[in-house]
């Protein structure tokens, strides 16, 4: 749309007019994938982060439908780079799980190698993890309460 209500910006914030007559409808479009950060009068502030991206993939929602509203409901053209991170962050879903295993209790399993090993290495995240299983699975330290 070429005079969307929507302003789309590089950082991920977007700005949506209020008074706009397509106001309502980019609102809804953008819920899913989108926090409000701040609603003063005339011009509401929202912003994409990976956690709303993940939780509108986890709702049943693709990058696809996330592209689309972005394009069709922004005044001017939407960053490109920005589109390319919608998609590749919403790619990651699934991509490793939780999950509870009858011998080994609670494991994280991939469907990626690689991202396994990643995450496996993160300073933040190696503590917990326990033995590796296999190739795809690693069993998870009980938490510490």
């Amino acid at each position: 749309m070429a005079d969307g209500p929507l302003i789309v910006q590089s950082d991920k914030t977007l700005l949506l007019e209020v008074d706009h007559p397509g106001a309502a409808e980019a609102r809804a479009a953008i819920a899913p994938f989108a926090e409000l950060e701040r609603s003063p009068e005339h011009v509401h502030t929202y912003r994409v982060t990976p956690l709303a991206l993940w939780n509108a993939r986890a709702a049943g929602h693709d990058a696809e439908q996330v592209v689309d509203a972005l394009v069709r409901h922004s005044r001017y053209a939407v960053p490109h780079a920005l589109l390319v991170d919608v998609a590749d962050t919403m790619d990651r879903y699934g991509r490793l799980r939780l999950e509870n295993d009858p011998v080994h209790g609670l494991v994280l399993r991939a469907l990626d190698r690689a991202v396994l090993v990643e995450v496996a290495r993160a300073k933040k995240v190696a503590p917990m993890l326990g033995t590796r299983l296999d190739d795809d699975t690693i069993a998870v330290h009980p938490s510490e309460r």
